[in-house]
């Protein structure tokens, strides 16, 4: 029944004061101008709960795309502490950016306000997505109350000392409900949610890619290599420089979005070429494995990898192209047969026998 009663508050609440004046806001907010009465979608995820919740999709000046939450919710369970009422954003990949706090201040367990010493620490906690507050439900934030009785934000007990190590002093509930309702299942849901808009309007993924943040671009990336957005010249643009970045996180999702890419595309196989020869012998044989589910080898990629049998190059590589030659039944002219010849007299063993089977075969 209480639940219900706070339920129905919080909309009556929000029915009634769709623009409430902004007490504090987070300093990663204040170079935007966001108004959240101005969204463009709204959608419905679950709370902690399982319960439905609103959230709208915003755009920044900047261009930069956000999601926001705006509730209003008791911090501690016996209904004694003042409620909050709060607004989450989020950026579109579901990171938590900031918030903005309504009407009055945030206080602690006596009612007295956050001082800016507590709101500094709270956003220090609120930008840590695996604080200990992630393990514990607001029932298990105080230790039992056996001959202790010490007050905390409504509830008798002594506060366990991971809590209160992981929040602002003397506003422990407050705290782990704020970083609850920001971190435990709503990024998850938001970044679901971002990548199924990016799937319909590519040009989303565009602008990740342009953004400065490289959590933007690691996140399409990883779209891709979840196969949960379809490549195009963009990303694979992206993709084929990243095979040689310095950037070693863009250099290694890279490889591993090769994967959702046509690698059958002349584009593709082009900028492949380009790119292996700035490979090392590991990375070398990252690339020819999944080009091995390509039906063609267009002149290019087919003339660099050929090259590769007037080199010294890895066995195992050589190995990789003889293999890929096969499956993909790339005709060869006599010039070619010549060049992977050259290696015919080779002490591999495993590669002899590669060669042999191979050229047997033509």
């Amino acid at each position: 029944m209480a639940k219900g009663f706070l339920i129905l508050h919080s909309l009556l609440f929000l029915a009634f004061d769709p623009q409430p004046a902004v007490f504090y806001s987070s300093p990663t907010l204040r170079s935007e101008r966001l108004d959240p009465a101005h969204y463009e979608f709204e959608y419905t995820i679950k709370d902690d709960y399982g319960q439905p919740m609103s959230v709208v999709a915003l755009t920044g000046d900047s261009g930069t795309r956000y999601w926001y939450r705006r509730i209003f919710t008791p911090v501690c369970l016996t209904g004694e502490c003042r409620p909050v009422d709060i607004g989450i954003y989020w950026h579109f990949t579901g990171k938590y950016v900031g918030i903005e706090v309504y009407g009055e201040p945030l206080t602690k367990t006596d009612h007295s306000e956050f001082a800016p010493l507590d709101y500094a620490r709270l956003e220090n906690i609120l930008q840590n997505e695996w604080s200990d507050l992630r393990e514990y439900t607001a029932e298990e934030l105080v230790e039992p109350s056996g001959n202790v009785s010490e007050e905390l934000d409504g509830v008798s007990g002594a506060t366990k000392q991971a809590v209160s190590e992981a929040a602002v002093k003397d506003a422990v509930y407050t705290t782990h409900t704020i970083w609850h309702l920001i971190h435990v299942g709503e990024p998850e849901q938001l970044s679901l949610l971002a990548l199924g808009k990016t799937a319909e309007n590519p040009s989303i993924a565009h602008e990740l890619l342009a953004a400065p943040n490289t959590a933007n671009r690691n996140f399409v990336l990883n779209g891709v290599i979840d196969g949960n957005l379809p490549s195009d010249p963009t990303i694979e643009r992206t993709v084929l420089e990243g095979l040689t970045s310095t950037d070693k996180s863009l250099r290694s999702l890279s490889f591993k979005a090769l994967t959702g890419l046509n690698l059958a595309d002349k584009t593709v196989q082009d900028g492949l070429a380009i790119a292996y020869l700035q490979l090392e012998a590991s990375e070398k044989v990252r690339v020819l494995t999944p080009l091995e589910r390509a039906t063609e080898l267009h002149p290019a990629l087919r003339a660099t990898l050929l090259a590769e049998f007037t080199t010294a190059t890895q066995p195992w590589v050589l190995i990789k192209i003889l293999t890929l030659l096969e499956q993909s039944r790339t005709p060869l002219t006599a010039a070619e047969r010549k060049k992977i010849s050259k290696v015919v007299d080779t002490q591999h063993a495993p590669l002899k026998a590669a060669l042999s089977n191979f050229l047997k075969n033509r």
